[in-house]
Order: structure tokens, then C-alpha cells, then sequence
């Protein structure tokens, strides 16, 4: 939006609030107004000069007239109101023979009034009523109401009421389209909420898996560490090398996360997004803290969407972090299957093993495997895990990828 174009809404905005604070005021003056100006042309007029049927103003007319246009206060709040009652003031005005005067023009204003303030059937009716009461007294031939006069009242009335019910038809529309503007901005804020508790879950996920794996590196090379520091020295400097580039690596990766946490506007790609490509180093990880694991990737390589990469890594890595903290094995496979639709990925181990997981998510225990389901749900894909024979432990999932990016 230009400069231009803001000083411009904000005068738009500065006159509406100020008509909506003088509307109350500003019907009473018109009210007030037309009811003086309605006795001052009754009063005013040399009737006689007009038509000679007309009666000179009497209590009763004046008495009518100011409440006719005393009516006009109500033309928003009560339209039907106000527009009966100054119909009703008009015939008795009429029908005495006495001068209407003003009252004429300003029934005009009163049927705009309740074509434009109330429901379109009421505009309507109020329309049709003027109609055949004009044509009523015409036939009655009443003072002051010619044929050329009624034709002429007949166009006004019809004009009065068009622009009413348009102006009424405008701010019904106004009004639906700021419903639905408020209903889009309502659904819009909670998308994005939703899409806040979403992200930090994600994030949570991933600070779960780096911690846990790096701990469980960690807490396996100083058990290996303290074990041989004095019967082999270059075994615990080296245990001690792999705590400390452990270290480092899971530090980074979650002041990366953190970060997403702390800066609205920070990059994702900064974020430590794994691949399968990453697995060699894992592994690598994971043979120094003491188990032999094989890596097997077999099928056409290519690089899979970047959720699907980063989902294999994770299940990779939780897997491995699960033989090193429970499973007593000292190998471990890890196969990846590169499938016409996705991939295959398959970490087993031969150690205590344990019966066999439940297909139930809400009896698992163990936030690593849930989250390794979920993860793995949320990409369409399935998971399995257990220990079918009995012996060892096994992870295998499905992750289908529809989005194949070119390698």
C-alpha cells in the first residue's frame, strides 16, 4: 500500500468512526428539521393560490406535520415505525383538505429510509401501500393531485425506492463479506497455531533423537574409556576422541534447533536435515562405541523427497541408539531398499531381543518408537518393530514418496 493510499483509508476509517458517533445526532436534527420546515411551508403557503379546496391551517394540521416530521428521528432505528407514522400523519394532513406541503418530498426520504434500514419485504410493501393510496386519492379527487402530479409522485416513489433497497442491498453484501473475511481470518489463525504446535513437536522429535543417540555414544565410550584407561592408553584416547566429536556434532545440530525456536523468521535451511546419504557417517559412529554394524543400500539410488530422507535417517539412528542401550548385541544390519515408490529400511540386531511390539500405538512405551511411528505415519508410510522369533530386535519401514527429486 502506497502512502497515498494509507492516508487515504485512514481518512476513510476517521470519517466512518465520526458518522457512526454523530448518527444518533444527526437523525434528530434531520427530524427536528423537517418538522419546522414541514410548519413553515404549511403555514407559509397562500393555499388558496394553489387549489381553492384547500382548507387554512388548524391545530390539527400543524399537530400533524410536526409529528410527521418529528417521525424522521426513528428512520434507522424503527424504520417501519417511523414510516407508518408518517404515512398515517400525511392522510390526516390529505384527507382534511389541508395543504401537505413538504410532507410530499419528504415522504420520499421516509420510504428510502425503510427500503434502505429494513428487511427488503417490509421496502416492498411500503412501496405498493404508497402506490394505491396515491391512487386512491386521485380517484377521490383530493386537492393538489392531478394526474400529471400522481404520474410524477408514482416515478419519485419508485426512484426513492430503488435507491434504498440498492443501498440496503450494498450493505447486506458489506456485511457478509466482512462475516467471511472474519471467518477466514479466525480459520487463518488457527491454521497457523496449529501449524506452531506442529512445528515445535517436530522440533521436539528431533532434538529427542539427536540427544538420545549422542548420549548413548557418550555414555558407551566413557563406560569403554574407564574400563581400559590404564591397561590401554590409546583405546581411551580414542574412546575419548569419539565422546568429544560426538559431543560436538550433537551440539551443534541443537543449537540449530534451538535457534528455529528463538528467530520467527529463521531459515530452514539451517536446520541439521540428515539424508540417507548421512548413514555412513552413523554407522561409522556406532561401530566406535563398540558394535559391528553392517550397512547394505541396495535398488536404483536417488535422492527421495527431503522428509523421507530425513525420516529413514531418524529410524536409522533410533534404532542404533536402541541396540547400544538395551539390546547387549555386538552386530547389527542396516539395509536400505531403494523401491519403485519410496524405500525400505531395515535395522536388526541379534541380541536379548523381546516379545514381539504390539500393533497399538497407545501401548508402546518408549518415546523413541512412538515418535519413529508417527514420523512415519504422518509420510503415509508403515512401520513395524519387534522381536518375531523371539531373539534380537527388528525395525523395518515402508516410506512411499510420490515427490522423487532429480539427483
Amino acid at each position: 500500500m502506497t502512502g497515498r493510499e494509507a492516508e487515504q483509508a485512514h481518512d476513510h476509517g476517521a470519517w466512518a468512526m465520526l458518522g457512526r458517533r454523530l448518527a444518533p445526532y444527526l437523525d434528530l436534527a434531520i427530524g427536528l428539521a423537517a418538522a419546522v420546515l414541514s410548519v413553515v411551508s404549511l403555514l407559509g403557503t397562500e393555499v388558496a393560490t394553489i387549489d381553492a379546496r384547500l382548507e387554512p391551517a388548524d391545530p390539527l394540521s400543524v399537530a400533524a406535520t410536526v409529528v410527521a416530521g418529528l417521525s424522521l428521528v426513528w428512520r434507522r432505528r424503527r424504520p417501519l415505525a417511523s414510516f407508518g407514522v408518517f404515512v398515517t400523519c400525511c392522510l390526516v394532513v390529505t384527507l382534511t383538505d389541508h395543504y401537505v406541503g413538504l410532507l410530499s418530498v419528504l415522504l420520499l426520504f421516509s420510504l428510502y429510509s425503510l427500503a434502505a434500514h429494513s428487511r427488503r419485504r417490509n421496502g416492498v410493501t411500503g412501496l405498493v401501500l404508497i402506490l394505491l393510496i396515491y391512487l386512491g386519492l386521485a380517484l377521490q379527487d383530493v386537492p393538489d393531485l392531478g394526474t400529471s402530479d400522481l404520474l410524477q409522485a408514482c416515478a419519485l416513489l419508485l426512484t426513492a425506492w430503488a435507491l434504498g433497497d440498492a443501498i440496503r442491498s450494498r450493505r447486506t453484501q458489506q456485511s457478509e463479506r466482512l462475516r467471511i473475511a472474519e471467518q477466514e481470518a479466525a480459520t487463518a489463525r488457527e491454521l497457523a497455531a496449529r501449524a506452531v504446535v506442529e512445528e515445535r513437536l517436530r522440533i521436539a522429535r528431533e532434538l529427542h533423537d539427536i540427544v538420545a543417540h549422542s548420549m548413548s555414544l557418550i555414555a558407551v565410550q566413557a563406560g569403554v574409556g574407564g574400563h581400559v584407561i590404564r591397561s590401554d592408553v590409546v583405546a581411551a584416547e580414542r574412546a575419548l576422541e569419539i565422546i568429544a566429536e560426538t559431543s560436538r556434532n550433537a551440539l551443534t545440530q541443537t543449537r540449530s534447533m534451538l535457534g528455529l525456536l528463538r528467530a520467527d523468521d529463521a531459515d530452514p535451511a539451517v536446520a541439521p536435515l540428515q539424508s540417507i546419504d548421512d548413514l555412513d557417517d552413523l554407522v561409522q559412529g556406532v561401530r566406535g562405541a563398540g558394535i559391528d554394524v553392517r550397512l547394505t543400500v541396495s535398488g536404483p539410488v536417488r535422492t527421495l523427497d527431503t522428509a523421507i530422507e530425513l525420516t529413514a535417517y531418524r529410524i536409522v539412528q533410533e534404532s542404533l541408539t536402541n541396540v547400544l542401550k538395551h539390546s547387549g548385541a555386538t552386530q547389527a544390519q542396516v539395509t536400505v531398499s531403494y523401491v519403485h515408490d519410496g524405500v525400505d529400511v531395515e535395522v536388526a540386531d541379534r541380541g536379548r531381543g523381546g516379545s514381539p511390539a504390539p500393533a497399538d500405538l497407545g501401548t508402546v512405551s518408549g518415546h523413541g518408537l512412538v515418535g519413529l511411528r508417527e514420523r512415519t505415519r504422518l509420510l503415509g508410510g508403515t512401520l513395524e518393530y519387534g522381536a518375531p522369533d523371539g531373539v534380537g530386535f527388528r525395525v523395518a519401514a515402508h516410506l512411499p514418496s510420490s515427490m522423487v527429486v532429480a539427483s
